[in-house]
C-alpha cells in the first residue's frame, strides 16, 4: 500500500508535469530558417556558445547577421587554488579567441562572474546583463533553458528573465540546450554547417581530455534531425520575452 509521502509525491509529480506542460507551450516542432537578425548569445562558460548553437550561429554569419556572445562566468574551473584557476582561464580564454575568429563575431563580453556560484550572483549579473541589452539591442536572445541541468547554466536564464524586464526589453528568445534536453517547439537544420560545428567545439581542446562534447552533441542535433528528416538539428525553446519570464516564474517556484 502507497505512503501518504508517497502519494503526496506522486500527486507533486503530477502537478509538476502538468504546470511544465502549460508552461512551455509544446507545440508542433517547426522547422525555421535561419533569417539576417541582431543576435545576442548568452554563455554560462567558454564553449557553452558552440555546443549549444554553433550551427545556428555559422548560419547566423551566413545571412550576414551581427553576433555578440556574452560569456557570464570566468570560465576558471571552479579550483580553489586562485594561481590553479588563473591557468585554466588563461588556457580556455585563448580557445574562446579562436572560436570569436572562427565566427567573426561581432563583440564579445565578458562579465567575469564566479565559475561554480553564479547562483549567489543573480542580481548583479541580471543587472550586467540589461545593460548589455539596451547597448547591442538585439532582435533574438539565445539562453541556457531554464531547467538545463548545471547550477551556473539555471542561474543564467534566471538573471536574464530578470534583465529582460530590468531593461523593457520585448525581443524573441531561443532556450537552448546542453547538459539536458528540453521540449522544443522550434528546430533549426544545421546539416550544411555540422562538421564546421563540430570544428568550433574542438577548438575548445582543454575540455575534450576526458570526454567528446562534439561527438556527444552532434548526436543529439542528428537526433533532432529525425523529426523533420534532416541529417542535423538544433532544437530550441522559442518565446518572446513575457512569456520567457513566466516560464522560468513557473518553473522557479518549484525549487522552494
Amino acid at each position: 500500500m502507497q505512503s501518504t509521502s508517497n502519494r503526496w509525491r506522486s500527486a507533486l509529480a503530477r502537478r509538476f508535469l502538468v504546470a511544465l506542460r502549460r508552461a512551455t507551450h509544446r507545440l508542433p516542432v517547426q522547422l525555421e530558417t535561419v533569417r539576417r537578425a541582431r543576435v545576442m548569445v548568452l554563455a554560462p562558460h567558454f564553449d557553452d556558445e558552440s555546443i549549444a548553437c554553433g550551427g545556428t550561429l555559422l548560419l547566423h554569419k551566413s545571412a550576414g547577421s551581427e553576433v555578440c556572445v556574452v560569456f557570464v562566468s570566468d570560465s576558471s574551473g571552479a579550483l580553489a587554488d586562485p594561481v590553479a584557476a588563473a591557468q585554466v582561464r588563461a588556457v580556455r580564454r585563448a580557445e574562446m579567441q579562436q572560436v570569436q575568429a572562427a565566427l567573426a563575431l561581432d563583440s564579445v563580453v565578458e562579465l567575469e562572474f564566479p565559475d561554480g556560484s553564479l547562483v549567489r550572483h543573480e542580481r548583479a549579473i541580471a543587472e550586467r546583463l540589461a545593460e548589455a541589452l539596451k547597448i547591442f539591442r538585439p532582435e533574438q536572445v539565445f539562453c541556457p533553458f531554464p531547467v538545463d541541468a548545471h547550477a551556473d547554466h539555471q542561474a543564467t536564464a534566471l538573471a536574464f528573465a530578470q534583465a529582460t524586464e530590468l531593461a523593457g526589453w520585448r525581443g524573441e528568445v531561443l532556450a537552448y540546450e546542453v547538459w539536458s534536453t528540453l521540449w522544443p517547439n522550434t528546430a533549426i537544420d544545421i546539416g550544411v554547417v555540422a562538421d564546421a560545428k563540430a570544428r568550433l567545439i574542438r577548438l575548445y581542446a582543454s575540455q575534450m581530455d576526458d570526454r567528446d562534447y562534439a561527438e556527444a552533441i552532434l548526436g543529439l542535433n542528428r537526433y533532432r534531425g529525425l523529426q523533420h528528416r534532416v541529417a542535423f538539428a538544433e532544437a530550441f525553446h522559442r518565446s518572446d520575452a513575457a512569456q520567457f519570464r513566466r516560464l522560468v516564474a513557473c518553473l522557479d517556484s518549484f525549487g522552494g
